[in-house]
């Protein structure tokens, strides 16, 4: 089938199923689902020695996510996200250690958007956002078994300094009849920390780290 025919049929399949009632001033939509953070690092190198080039690297966290939203009217909306704790790995990558997990961190990411639902089209609400991000991070961690040994056996910590940064959003809803829905939603959020290494607990490196993930959740949602 051609791309116009398929285009078609998935018109008339959304335009059978009706036209959905749109969402009004005073509504209230919760959304709660599996939200996955991914990182998009660009990290500076460290210069004290033996880390003298190597780069920060962190992986991929899923946690439940969920977002409350409050209709100004029936195109504006403010939401706030907020999840379950975000727990990521800690690597270097470089300085002759190749891919090295060094630690780990736990995150909070609040974020606040400014939302514009756009018209609906069948079942479907597609809405967009701006906002303001901020990233707690907490529960720093090194292994010591795999960092002390390059530091000569001295005892060594990492710090990972808070974030304040934009967030940029997309999702769209899928009408399960009057309140309930499925939703599939992204926010591009950035994100940037200054990583301070220490050792005997002295700063001895500290370097700029930008994380700017994009963070997507799917799951459902309910208009109250």
């Amino acid at each position: 089938m051609q791309l116009w025919g398929r285009g078609a049929l998935a018109l008339a399949l959304i335009g059978s199923v009706g036209l959905a009632q749109g969402y009004e001033a005073g509504d209230i939509l919760v959304r709660a689902g599996a939200a996955t953070v991914s990182p998009r690092v660009d990290s500076d190198a460290f210069s004290v020695v033996p880390l003298t080039g190597a780069k920060v690297d962190v992986n991929n966290d899923t946690q439940f996510g969920f977002t409350v939203a409050y209709m100004i009217n029936s195109r504006f909306g403010v939401e706030l996200l907020a999840a379950t704790p975000f727990k990521h790995d800690l690597y270097v990558e470089g300085a002759g250690l190749g891919r090295t997990d060094i630690g780990d961190t736990k995150h909070l990411p609040p974020t606040l958007m400014a939302q514009y639902y756009l018209p609906e089209l069948g079942p479907v609400r597609p809405y967009v956002g701006l906002g303001v991000n901020y990233t707690y991070f907490f529960d720093e961690n090194i292994h010591d078994g795999v960092v002390s040994p390059l530091i000569g056996g001295a005892n060594a910590d990492v710090s990972l300094s808070n974030s304040v940064g934009w967030a940029a959003q997309v999702g769209v809803d899928l009408a399960m009849g009057d309140t309930w829905f499925v939703n599939l939603s992204a926010w591009r959020v950035d994100i940037d920390t200054e990583a301070r290494l220490k050792v005997n607990g002295s700063t001895v490196d500290k370097i700029d780290v930008e994380l700017d993930p994009l963070v997507w959740m799917v799951g459902i949602g309910r208009a109250f």
